[in-house]
């Protein structure tokens, strides 16, 4: 298991959102540093088409790296039933793309604090969604 990984907060707008950098460029970057692994966010753009997954795993592991652990951004705080049942089929598939990728850990961001909600009811609806997933 690496001791050090990285991950791009500073291009998260390039690889996210506008797709102004590519996964393989911040790839080039991140092993010229002195780590052991890179940590990835399921909501790069390449990310979407699943034959890419074993591609960036190959490359980075081409580099003596891995992939220990994924980032993930679900919303498990909305007070939508319906679409927090989308947010979990969304976090399993973000799950099995860590597997894919090598990956040990799957780190879940698991929603927003709403002022509808009290802190009780926030905790509970995401540590619901969270349990939902362990299967």
């Amino acid at each position: 298991m690496p001791k050090l990984a990285v991950f791009p907060k500073a291009f998260m707008q390039a690889l996210c959102k506008d797709g102004s950098m590519r996964v393989s460029e911040w790839i080039e970057l991140a092993v010229k540093l002195d780590i052991e692994g890179l940590e990835w966010y399921a909501g790069f753009l390449e990310m979407a088409d699943e034959s890419n997954w074993q591609k960036f795993r190959k490359k980075v592991e081409d580099h003596g790296k891995s992939i220990p652990m994924m980032c993930c951004s679900p919303d498990f705080t909305n007070p939508d039933s319906a679409f927090r049942q989308k947010e979990i089929e969304k976090q399993k598939r973000w799950i099995d793309m860590t597997f894919a990728l090598g990956g040990s850990y799957c780190r879940v961001l698991s929603g927003q604090k709403r002022p509808e909600l009290s802190i009780y009811e926030g905790i509970k609806l995401a540590a619901d969604c969270i349990t939902a997933c362990l299967p």
